[in-house]
């Protein structure tokens, strides 16, 4: 039996299959055909370490229920087939005769005390909150969530409502005067960060526009490299099989949660009128990031597909065309509450 890199969506395990197989055909697990292919036990030693994780306990689950729960490993739906498939790297078959725990409990104190800072800073101490989160609770994570991104190897969109005939000049699609900066979900009053979007699309559905409204769309490229925080999805976005020592693995094990609740604190939606106190913890957030060091957050659209940008030195960036569209349709879904 042979897996390929359909068979997982970690995209580390993707590049490795690919990089080492030497062999096309038909996977025997996920059915695709024409794709690379490998014996599933060369995989055994990237995955021990992650077999490790995990003790057999009569009251627990079977192994590839907690290994995907945990790391979003497989892209085979079928948990007869994840089984398989495990079965086969480990050439163990009396894997899935037992069943399974992890060893180690998740991290509580990082998740507690960021749930305290939200409220203390939202109602009761804005300057000098006593559960602040500083730089020692983010830099051991951030070789793990940074992402760095080469010069030109992708575009950035901005969009601004037109509120004349004309569109606006070019020199107005940057971010705007610190005098004139509102609140946003990165950046405090006064204090402007450029918003960029990796689509269109994605760009016009940020600024909520009407039916018939034209928008100018701004398309930047990069001036030099960038590295960016990424919490867009901790656990689809950092690899185990890219962490080399196993107190790494542990690590990134215990604080997964932490790391997940703070890519949602960038990412959930938020409602207009409730944006100025909502903010706060999210704002407090990238201003932690920005001082650990990266140029930028990279945080999930809550209103379209794609990705948004907060670049905080919009130096790196340059200006290269603008763009006019018109908002044709604006969709709006519901469902009833009770």
């Amino acid at each position: 039996m042979q897996c390929c890199p359909n068979c997982f969506s970690d995209k580390f395990l993707q590049e490795h299959i690919d990089a080492i197989s030497n062999t096309n055909g038909k996977c025997s697990f996920c059915k695709t055909n024409n794709v690379t292919l490998i014996k599933p036990v060369i995989l055994f030693d990237r995955f021990q370490p992650l077999f490790e994780l995990y003790e057999k306990n009569r009251a627990g689950t079977p192994l590839n229920y907690l290994i995907q729960e945990d790391w979003k490993i497989f892209k085979i739906d079928s948990n007869t087939v994840q089984q398989r498939l495990l079965r086969a790297i480990s050439d163990n078959k009396n894997l899935f005769k037992s069943k399974y725990v992890a060893k180690f409990a998740k991290e509580q104190k990082n998740i507690d005390q960021w749930e305290r800072f939200r409220e203390e800073l939202k109602h009761n101490n804005r300057f000098f909150p006593e559960n602040a989160l500083d730089k020692n609770h983010l830099e051991p994570f951030a070789t793990y969530i940074g992402i760095y991104l080469k010069k030109s190897i992708q575009k950035f969109y901005r969009a601004r409502i037109n509120t004349s005939d004309k569109p606006h000049p070019i020199a107005e699609m940057g971010k705007p005067p610190k005098k004139s900066a509102s609140s946003g979900r990165a950046n405090p009053v006064g204090i402007p960060y450029l918003y960029l979007a990796s689509l269109i699309d994605t760009a016009i559905s940020e600024v909520r526009g009407n039916k018939g409204e034209t928008l100018t769309i701004a398309e930047y490229e990069m001036e030099s490299d960038l590295e960016l925080a990424d919490l867009r999805d901790p656990i689809s976005t950092i690899s185990p099989f890219e962490l080399n020592e196993e107190d790494e693995l542990e690590l990134i094990y215990k604080n997964m949660p932490f790391l997940t609740l703070l890519g949602n604190e960038l990412s959930k939606p938020i409602i207009p009128r409730e944006a100025t106190l909502e903010y706060l913890p999210s704002q407090y957030l990238c201003e932690l990031l920005k001082k650990i060091g990266f140029h930028g957050i990279i945080y999930k659209s809550s209103l379209a597909d794609g990705n948004n940008y907060v670049i905080f030195n919009d130096k790196k960036l340059k200006l290269n065309n603008t763009y006019q569209y018109e908002i044709t349709d604006v969709k709006t879904e519901s469902q009833k509450l009770n």
